[in-house]
Order: structure tokens, then sequence, then C-alpha cells
């Protein structure tokens, strides 16, 4: 009994290998290791994306400020120019247009701001008087709009 029992154990032990595995392939760790090293390579150096930074926006590249960070900052800084204190909410969000309303503090100027995303565009309405008097036009399809401008450079 002693002898079948060792026996057992051997064939378990041989069999628990080829079984714990998902599949029969075994990985061929070499092969990894170099495709590993391949992709590494791949990579693009930050000389590459700065010269893109140059290309593209026409301007040097700035630490610790993602590439179309700087564009979008500015146009909300004018958009803070145009109306002061402003505060918004959102009306409109999706994959190709982003509507919001701004407004002051006093909620006496609402202005109406649609960002088309596949034209790369940015509009901005006449300011309203009051939120319910913007939200009619936007509803109704009335909205006057008075600046209309691309955001792409150059």
């Amino acid at each position: 009994m002693q002898q079948k029992s060792l026996k057992l154990r051997r064939q378990r032990r041989a069999w628990a290998k080829p079984l714990a595995r998902a599949s029969g392939i075994v990985p061929n760790r070499g092969v990894l290791a170099e495709y590993k090293e391949r992709a590494a390579g791949l990579g693009i150096s930050e000389y590459e994306i700065d010269q893109l930074i140059r290309k593209l926006y026409k301007r040097d590249s700035i630490e610790g400020i993602p590439a179309g960070r700087v564009e979008v900052l500015a146009l909300l800084k004018e958009l803070k120019q145009q109306v002061p204190e402003m505060h918004f909410f959102s009306i409109l969000d999706n994959g190709w247009w982003h509507a919001a309303c701004f407004y002051n503090s006093e909620k006496t100027c609402f202005v109406l701001a649609l960002t088309d995303l596949r034209k790369h565009t940015v509009r901005r309405s006449i300011e309203y008087g009051s939120k319910e008097r913007a939200l009619h036009v936007w509803n109704h399809n009335k909205v006057i709009w008075v600046s209309h401008r691309s955001i792409r450079s150059g």
C-alpha cells in the first residue's frame, strides 16, 4: 500500500504542472524579454515631442503644462474678460458639441457659448438678461451669435 500511495503522489506531481497552465503552450521567456526591449525603443523622445509642439502650435513647449492646455487656458481667460466673475452651467456636452451658459455673480448677464469639436470653432451669443430667456432662445434655436472663430492655431 505504501508503494501505491508513493506512486500516486509522484503521478500527481507530474500531472500538476501541465494541468496548472491554461493552455499547453510554454511561453518563450527570451522572446518576451526581447519584445519588451524593442517596444521600449518605439517610444517618442522628448526632443521629437518638442519639435511637434513647435510645428503644430508655433511656440516653445512649457514645462509642466501639456501641449493643448495653454490654448484652452488662453480661451478661458479671454471669456472671463468678456463676462466678469463668470460662473457657468453646462447645457449640452457630447462628442461633437459643448454648450455652456456663463453668467455673472449678480445673475444679470447670461451668455451662451457653443464649442463645435468637429469644426474646431467657438461661438458666443449676445448677453441675455435672465436664465429663462437664454434657455428659451437656446431651446427654440433662435440664438443670436456675435462671434464665431476657429480654435485651431495657425
